[in-house]
């Protein structure tokens, strides 16, 4: 018997056809009619991104990335998600990974995104928290991200790049990075 490669829980999931507003336009189309988006593959597809598995086994020197457990919570201005918290595994040790779409990416969400995947690194005693902004276009909001990256240490901020710091008030490594689409 073949597995799907993890396990997903979404709250207030919609199904497939329902339909999804065009802005203030008052139309609207199926869902499934609407492109997908980047961030939507971390929340749908049966595995992690292979680009985001690589930038993240080159930045922070890990192997054999895949997902265990993805957790999509309900978003409060819509029915997409705007972030996915996902338990991962590597051939050295568990990771825990909160991504978030580069439209929703302030510093403040970040922060709190960076205290989550600490929690839950604690909690299921992962080696390390990745905070990762998927981008759509390009470098669309990335300003947030510029400013969550600049609290955490002068390392560059670059898109499809990761970088690493010891977090001391966690005992854990947290990393972050700005996917390109």
């Amino acid at each position: 018997m073949i597995l799907k490669d993890y396990l997903t829980i979404q709250s207030d999931a919609l199904p497939p056809d329902s339909p999804c507003m065009l802005g203030e336009t008052g139309f609207s189309v199926p869902a499934a009619a609407l492109a997908q988006s980047a961030f939507r593959r971390w929340c749908q597809d049966v595995a992690l991104p292979a680009s985001a598995c690589r930038i993240m086994e080159q930045g922070l020197y890990l192997s054999g990335i895949s997902g265990l457990l993805r957790v999509v919570p309900a978003s409060g201005f819509g029915p997409d998600p705007e972030s996915v918290w996902i338990l991962g595994r590597s051939d050295q040790g568990l990771l825990s990974v909160v991504v978030r779409d580069a439209c929703g990416a302030d510093a403040q969400r970040l922060r709190e995104d960076a205290a989550l995947a600490l929690r839950q690194a604690a909690r299921y005693t992962a080696r390390l928290a990745v905070v990762l902004v998927q981008s759509c276009r390009g470098d669309e909001c990335m300003e947030g991200y510029r400013r969550f990256a600049r609290e955490l240490g002068p390392a560059p901020v670059e898109q499809g790049g990761i970088h690493a710091a010891w977090h001391s008030g966690a005992g854990k490594m947290l990393g972050h990075g700005w996917l390109r689409p």
